[in-house]
């Protein structure tokens, strides 16, 4: 059987071989492969935790005040198993942890979340955070270069085009 099958490829194939290729064939021109560098998403993300990390690092060292001091950590939203990094500013923490003990005290029928002199307040101590970093970016020039480079970083996560080339390490 297996010279049958053999005897019949050999047959349907020579025609083939016998055949010469064309004289006026068209010529295929050799088309060079391009390949761009770049980072995968999860290069960028990593990268920009390390620097949220070193820039919430040197701000927490030089800002005036505790409260301000910012922290990153990664949590899974309920009805999720993907974690989701965040970075909070101490004031913002607390401010959390006294309306969840107040929820959990208010269960059954009591007001949920934060109050809304609580947001005010919030809302105070997040522009006198804003300005604190941005006096401490005018005065620290690493400071400034990092949170210009995350803020990059972020912008391009987010689908935007990068201002400048990747800073060498």
């Amino acid at each position: 059987m297996k010279a049958f099958q053999m005897f019949v490829l050999a047959a349907f194939a020579a025609p083939v071989f016998a055949q010469d290729a064309p004289a006026s064939a068209p010529q295929v021109d050799v088309v060079d492969e391009v390949i761009v560098p770049g980072r995968t998403t999860q290069q960028l993300r990593l990268e920009i935790e390390r620097l949220e990390n070193a820039v919430y690092g040197r701000f927490n060292a030089l800002n005036s005040s505790d409260e301000f001091d910012i922290f990153c950590s990664e949590q899974a939203p309920t009805g999720s198993n993907i974690p989701v990094r965040t970075c909070r500013p101490n004031f913002v923490l607390r401010a959390e942890q006294q309306a969840a003990g107040r929820s959990l005290n208010r269960m059954q029928g009591g007001a949920y979340g934060i109050p809304q002199y609580e947001r005010a307040r919030l809302q105070k101590k997040n522009e006198e955070l804003t300005a604190e970093m941005q006096r401490i970016a005018r005065e620290d020039e690493q400071l400034l270069r990092e949170l210009t480079r995350l803020a990059e970083l972020k912008g391009v996560a987010a689908g935007g085009e990068p201002l400048s080339a990747p800073a060498s390490e």
